[in-house]
C-alpha cells in the first residue's frame, strides 16, 4: 500500500508557507523599518494557510466559490478552484494601488502583459480544478499520479488566491521577496506492520513561496532520529526552485518521492518522521551560485517555520 498509487497515508491538507521577507531577514541587507511589509506577505516563521471552504475560486475573485450556486455537485468541484486569470485584472488592481497609469505596468513588472505571469506553465488541465478539490479534502490516496500540469499551477495550493495575488495587485516596491518555500500536504499519516507491510511510499510538493525572486538550491534530509528507525530514500533529494515572481517560472514546484522502510530491530508504537532543509552538496552550491549570481539563494539560510517542513505520522503495529 503507498501513497503514490492507491492506499495509506491518508493527507491532511495543511500548507506551510515560509517566506523572508529583507526586512524580516537578519542576515540581508535591511529595507527602512518605518514600511511594514506587503499585504499577504510572510515574514518568517510558520504561517498556516486556511483550508478553503469547499474550495477557493470562481471568476478570479479571492473568495471561495459558493456551493449553493449551484444545483449540480459535480459542476461545483468544476469551478471551486478553476484558475480564471482572464479575471485576475492584477496589473489594473496594481495600478490602483500604486496610483500609476496602467500602461506603466507592463515597465514595472518587467513583463510584456499580466497573462506572461504564468505563460511558462503548462495548460491547465480540464478537470484541474476536480482533482485540486480532491486532494485539498484529503480523498486524493494516489497523489503521486498527479502530474506537474497540476502542481505546477499555483491555484492547485490553498491559499493562492486570498494571499498570493496580492504580490501583483498590492506590489510593495520597498521590498523584495528573498526567499521561502512551502510544502503541501505538509503533513501525511500512515500505518505499517512487523507482521505485513512495512514500507510507505508517500509524494510531497515541494515549492516556492509566492512573490520570491531568488533561485533557492535545496537538499532534503531525513532527521536523525527519523534514520533510527526508517531506512529512507528521497527523490530528488536536492533541486533548484525558481522565482515566482514577476513570473512563475516552470520550476518552481517539484514532486518530492520519498520511501521509506522499517528496520528490522523496530518497536511498535507511534513514530514521527521528519525531513528537515539542509544546503546543497558544494560542486551544486558553486554550479547554481555562478549561473544566477546575485539572484542564488541556499534555502537552509532562510528563517524557518518551528517543526518540520515536511511530517509523517506513522503507527507501526505488531
Amino acid at each position: 500500500m503507498t501513497l503514490a498509487m492507491d492506499k495509506a497515508f491518508a493527507v491532511l491538507a495543511a500548507l506551510i508557507l515560509v517566506s523572508v521577507i529583507i526586512a524580516g531577514c537578519g542576515s540581508q541587507p535591511q529595507a527602512p523599518q518605518n514600511v511594514p511589509p506587503q499585504a499577504g506577505a510572510q515574514t518568517g516563521g510558520e504561517k498556516a494557510s486556511p483550508q478553503p471552504s469547499l474550495g477557493s475560486g470562481g471568476a478570479g475573485s479571492d473568495k471561495p466559490a459558493d456551493p449553493t450556486a449551484y444545483a449540480v455537485r459535480q459542476r461545483y468541484f468544476e469551478e471551486a478552484f478553476k484558475p480564471y486569470r482572464n479575471d485576475y485584472n492584477l496589473f489594473g488592481k496594481a495600478a490602483a494601488f500604486l496610483k500609476m497609469p496602467i500602461e506603466k505596468m507592463p515597465e514595472y513588472f518587467s513583463l510584456n502583459s499580466e497573462s506572461e505571469i504564468f505563460a511558462d506553465l503548462p495548460p491547465v488541465p480540464k478537470d484541474f480544478s476536480e482533482v485540486a478539490y480532491l486532494l485539498v479534502s484529503g480523498k486524493n490516496y494516489a497523489i503521486g499520479k498527479i502530474s506537474s500540469d497540476y502542481y505546477l499551477q499555483p491555484e492547485f495550493y490553498p491559499g493562492f488566491k486570498e494571499s498570493g495575488l496580492r504580490f501583483w495587485s498590492e506590489p510593495n516596491p520597498k521590498y523584495w521577496g528573498v526567499n521561502g518555500y512551502g510544502t503541501y500536504p505538509a503533513e501525511q499519516f500512515d500505518t505499517l506492520s512487523l507482521s505485513g507491510r512495512s514500507d510507505f511510499t508517500a509524494v510531497v510538493f515541494f515549492y516556492a513561496s509566492y512573490g520570491v525572486q531568488t533561485y533557492q538550491g535545496v537538499t532534503l534530509v531525513p532527521s536523525a532520529e527519523t534514520m533510527k528507525n526508517f531506512d529512507v530514500n528521497i527523490s530528488p533529494d536536492t533541486f533548484l526552485l525558481t522565482p515566482t515572481f514577476p513570473k512563475f517560472n516552470k520550476d518552481w514546484a517539484q514532486a518530492i518521492v520519498i520511501k521509506g522502510e522499517l528496520k528490522p530491530d523496530t518497536p511498535p508504537g507511534d513514530y514521527t518522521l521528519g525531513f528537515l532543509i539542509s544546503s546543497p552538496p558544494k560542486e551544486k552550491k558553486e554550479e547554481w551560485s555562478f549561473k544566477y549570481r546575485n539572484l542564488y539563494f541556499d534555502a537552509a539560510g532562510s528563517i524557518g517555520p518551528s517543526g518540520y517542513p515536511i511530517k509523517f505520522n506513522v503507527t507501526v503495529e505488531k
